[in-house]
């Protein structure tokens, strides 16, 4: 995952650096990678095609993304920057690549980073007891 830098720095020719932010509007990237069997392949070609669905990539779509955290995989909503590519065909594996965008990563812990920033060792109890108890409460 590739995110975009909230700020802007500027290197004086005396003095410090000067670091501005300019916006916490950040879209994230990912590098994704599909392995399908002959069937799921051809069922990944026609949701890219249908206009109902994908409309050639010009529709946004939603997937679940792993974050790389201990929450698993979070549902993003996504958008493809260039047309999948088939990069390989072995016997009845079909793998295909893009690069993805978001316009932001819907995280279910952002409202509790600094709760989960100052916890301590062994909070994994806690922290399993928030996500799955008070937050579904908290609408």
């Amino acid at each position: 995952m590739t995110q975009d830098t909230a700020w802007q720095t500027t290197q004086t020719a005396v003095g410090p650096l000067i670091i501005t932010p300019i916006t916490t509007d950040l879209k994230a990237t990912w590098t994704l990678q599909w392995i399908f069997t002959l069937a799921q392949a051809e069922r990944f070609k026609s949701w890219l095609r249908s206009p109902t669905y994908c409309d050639r990539g010009r529709n946004w779509f939603q997937m679940p993304i792993d974050l790389g955290d201990t929450q698993g995989v979070q549902q993003q909503t996504l958008h493809f920057v260039d047309m999948p590519v088939q990069t390989s065909k072995n016997g009845n594996i079909v793998t295909w690549t893009a690069t993805v965008i978001s316009n932001g990563i819907e995280d279910i812990t952002e409202d509790y980073d600094d709760w989960i920033v100052e916890a301590q060792p062994g909070y994994e109890y806690w922290l399993d007891y928030l996500i799955t108890e008070v937050m579904p409460r908290a609408d």
